[in-house]
């Protein structure tokens, strides 16, 4: 049964006092507490700080301390382990309007379902806030998916401002096939180019010879890789793969072998020793001119991202809003509503007499930083079209 205590007999500020604004909108908010980007990234407190600060770990594995002799001096370790760069944190920002039509609309819709006026309004302003905070989720989502599978975020937003932010991932952490053996190339015989597999490509071997680099050569710590589905794919389909698959289970008569995706998969990881695969499958949407456009795929389909799963590779750097400062000086129109979601998302509900409008808009300034550059690493195995 809906609590009447959330409505009254007169803008939304009236139906819905300050306390029971900010209860919806954290009731509201609960559902995305499995958005995906919280599997790879826990918030950091927030700081009156916009910069947006990546440290950059000199040291990637623990240094043994040295055995010493009875009057040795202990040596003494560098203190100069990190580094900073960073840029200007991005505004993340959505938001709608209830406008008088909607208001027309709802007030018909309330006579119909034998509500108050006021229970219409407010039953809009939980589904509309449910779509705004979502939108601020998939914002985060998409831009830690962009990081973890390519060091760097490139986004414009709706003002068409753009941003871009690159992560200083050493060098010999990016990796790739030997030049001209790409697992998936581009066919140019025709007039249309079309990507088809590589028959000099050996997937497998690609795949052992990098994490060997990565934990024998670069002292990693990582243990596992993250990939898009279109790559899995890509490689459980790749030719190299399937008749290796073929010749281990049956070396003289392959065709007799059934292709199972678990059962290429299972010889994988348990017979070649391919660390396990984290399947990344995430699509998002951004809105133009009011209708929904699918955007790029966050987490890059052409790389592989070598991890650790002992720890989520991000931290959701995040600063205090101004809107908190304005709260706390007191003296608010009676007619605007102030909330922090999770501390950090700030939302404002104000009404606008002439032409009367219901506006709902919130702010968040964040963006991911890794925990530690050094303990990554990023294998590009085809490319897009370049003629």
């Amino acid at each position: 049964m809906r609590d009447m205590n959330l409505y009254g007999i007169s803008g939304l500020h009236q139906y819905v006092d300050a306390e029971n604004f900010g209860l919806i909108l954290d009731n509201v908010n609960a559902k995305y507490n499995r958005a995906i980007w919280r599997q790879f990234a826990s918030w950091g407190e927030p700081t009156d700080d916009r910069e947006w600060k990546q440290g950059i770990k000199k040291t990637p594995i623990l240094v043994r301390a040295s055995v010493l002799g009875t009057h040795s001096g202990k040596p003494q370790r560098s203190t100069m382990g990190w580094e900073f760069y960073g840029g200007t944190l991005p505004q993340v920002g959505h938001g709608f309007n209830i406008t008088k039509d909607d208001m027309i609309e709802l007030r018909k819709a309330a006579k119909l379902r034998n509500v108050t006026f006021g229970e219409a309004l407010t039953d809009s302003f939980i589904y509309n806030s449910d779509a705004m905070l979502g939108g601020v989720h998939n914002e985060l989502s998409y831009m830690v998916m962009q990081a973890m599978s390519t060091g760097e975020i490139h986004d414009v937003a709706v003002d068409g401002a753009r941003y871009d932010f690159k992560f200083q991932i050493p060098d010999e952490n990016f990796l790739a096939p030997e030049s001209g053996k790409e697992w998936y190339i581009w066919d140019t015989t025709g007039a249309t180019p079309v990507l088809k597999a590589n028959t000099n490509a050996d997937v497998v071997e690609d795949i052992l010879t990098f994490q060997k680099y990565l934990t024998d050569t670069l002292n990693l710590g990582v243990d596992h890789w993250k990939l898009s589905k279109d790559l899995l794919d890509k490689i459980v389909l790749h030719p190299s793969v399937v008749t290796a698959f073929k010749a281990s289970k049956n070396y003289y008569n392959p065709s007799q072998v059934k292709v199972v995706r678990t059962d290429v998969l299972d010889w994988l990881h348990n017979d070649m020793k391919v660390w396990p695969f984290q399947e990344i499958d995430f699509k998002s949407r951004h809105e133009e001119d009011g209708k929904p456009v699918a955007d790029a795929p966050a987490f890059d389909i052409h790389n592989m991202v070598a991890a650790s799963r002992a720890y989520r590779p991000f931290e959701m750097k995040c600063m205090n809003s101004i809107l908190i400062d304005r709260v706390k000086m007191g003296g608010l129109d009676p007619s605007t509503r102030y909330s922090f979601v999770e501390g950090r998302i700030a939302v404002r509900n104000s009404w606008q007499e002439d032409p009367i409008l219901n506006v709902i808009d919130c702010e968040l300034y964040a963006g991911p930083v890794f925990n530690n550059v050094h303990d990554y690493g990023i294998a590009t195995v085809w490319k897009d079209y370049e003629g």
